[in-house]
């Protein structure tokens, strides 16, 4: 029983945790966790939230040190970054195909409700900074996924993999959107404030 949990929670952390990061810095971190889609089993995965994460990072980022050993660490920045890009919009416009607006309220929303879901809710600490009809700004003062990653002496693939991809899927989002990483705990800075423009 204890296997079948952890076999779920992996699945449902690689598709849905991680990538919340990539949307806003979240680790920033990706793939989303989509609201209303949480079963029983994400709540209580027999797993602290930083045991879970621990895991994942655990076996995941020793794989992607290989990778920059073998092909560049510049090489394989520039890879994740791209690919991180295209993934997040991808998800994005996947997300929010059936939204009736695509407006910074609606963004906000969808935020909010990623946030709200499990393991988010408890690997992040956040505060909405400024939010209106054109403006969304968050400041993240304690990120999970930050400090397993600089614990690993991998905060430039982490940035690369999740915090990077914010303005693309902002774009995803709505064309008329730009994706701002004002600061970021992965590049030195103290928190992370993420700003979401509709120009």
């Amino acid at each position: 029983m204890t296997e079948k949990i952890l076999v779920s929670s992996r699945r449902r952390f690689l598709t849905r945790a991680v990538p919340a990061g990539a949307l806003v810095c979240l680790g920033c971190r990706g793939l989303l966790a989509w609201p209303g889609q949480e079963s029983k089993a994400s709540e209580n995965p027999g797993m602290t939230t930083e045991e879970l994460f621990r895991f994942f990072y655990g076996m995941f980022v020793p794989v992607l040190q290989l990778m920059a050993k073998d092909m560049g660490r510049e090489n394989l920045i520039k890879a994740l970054t791209k690919a991180s890009a295209e993934n997040g919009a991808l998800g994005m416009a996947a997300m929010a195909k059936d939204l009736p607006k695509r407006d910074i309220k609606a963004f906000a929303g969808l935020v909010a409700g990623m946030m709200g879901a499990p393991p988010n809710n408890k690997a992040f600490t956040y505060e909405v900074v400024e939010s209106s009809d054109t403006v969304y700004e968050l400041k993240f003062t304690q990120c999970l996924p930050a400090k397993i990653w600089k614990e690993l002496n991998a905060a430039d693939l982490g940035y690369a993999l999740e915090c990077s991809p914010s303005g693309a899927m902002a774009k995803a989002f709505n064309p008329r959107m730009k994706g701002l990483g004002v600061k970021n705990i992965l590049k030195g800075d103290a928190y992370c404030v993420e700003r979401f423009e509709l120009v």
